[in-house]
């Protein structure tokens, strides 16, 4: 599925693509992550710029996305163009810390699956992390006879 080759430019120095998707979970890969925001966005100097958001499925994982890159025969000579380009890959589900990796190495004609653990906000309530209290949660009244 060619989703982004009319949205987005590519910047000038890619000519070629690769592919990248993301699979997000929690609980050491075992639990998968429906409805997680992934964006991937690139991190050259110099160029246009490509942001892409994504939504994780239910299996936790986005759909794979055509993202430019070099040739893969641009490290073949010392000096060169490095043979891949970079991305920088953040993700965000309420009730979890946000993710972020930076500089991934997407190669043209490959795909990378980026794996992201997400890790739970302690007392996640809302959109506010509550503080434990210990006991059954309710405070003594001191003033209480």
């Amino acid at each position: 599925m060619d989703l982004y080759k009319d949205d987005f430019k590519y910047p000038s120095v890619n000519n070629w693509v690769g592919y990248i998707k993301a699979r997000v979970f929690t609980a050491s890969g075992a639990i998968p992550l429906p409805g997680a925001t992934v964006t991937f966005s690139s991190s050259e100097d110099a160029g246009e710029r490509l942001e892409l958001e994504l939504t994780t499925d239910g299996n936790g994982e986005t759909q794979t996305a055509e993202v430019p890159t070099p040739l893969a025969s641009a490290g073949d000579a010392p000096g060169e163009t490095r043979p891949y380009a970079v991305y920088d890959i953040g993700a965000y589900l309420p009730g979890y810390y946000p993710y972020r990796a930076i500089r991934v190495p997407v190669f043209g004609d490959t795909l990378t699956v980026q794996p992201i653990g997400l890790v739970p906000l302690p007392l996640y309530d809302g959109d506010e992390v509550r503080p434990e209290i210990p006991g059954e949660g309710t405070i003594p009244d001191e003033n209480a006879e």
